[in-house]
């Protein structure tokens, strides 16, 4: 016969089971927060991943451009990766003679606070730009 005074062990009491819910609860929470913060990392550098693209290929635009730019500022959109985006190119003097410094800032076209998603730089020389292709002799020095 089992004594009265010996407790039962056959399951788990109220506070067992409700302390083991709030200890799982806030080790969901904390897994749901590094979640969360993963997604939106990744598509903050899949934006400014695109937006350095399209910083780049306008820096490349303009070095391959057949006249030497002009200190200006100019705006101009662009659908790049199912989005509109909007860019605004700075060229500035760079205190070297037939040299300019380009800078591109790119945002989302509908970001209301206008900031920039990513800023490129660059320079051009007018040596680039005014520099004949080379015509090379590919023959070999034995044939004639």
């Amino acid at each position: 016969m089992l004594d009265k005074n010996v407790r039962s062990s056959r399951g788990f009491t109220l506070i067992e089971v409700l302390v083991a819910l709030a200890i799982a609860a806030m080790g969901l929470a904390a897994v749901l927060g590094v979640v969360t913060n993963a997604s939106r990392n990744s598509v903050y550098l899949r934006e400014k991943m695109l937006a350095t693209w399209i910083g780049l290929n306008r820096v490349t635009e303009l070095r391959l451009a057949t006249a030497f730019p002009d200190v200006s500022r100019t705006e101009g959109d662009v659908d790049f990766a199912d989005g509109k985006w909007r860019w605004r190119q700075t060229i500035t003097e760079t205190g070297i003679e037939g040299m300019r410094r380009i800078d591109i800032t790119v945002r989302r076209a509908d970001a209301s606070d206008g900031t920039a998603v990513a800023t490129v730089s660059g320079f051009i020389g007018r040596t680039q730009i005014t520099t004949p292709t080379a015509a090379a002799n590919w023959a070999y020095a034995g044939q004639q």
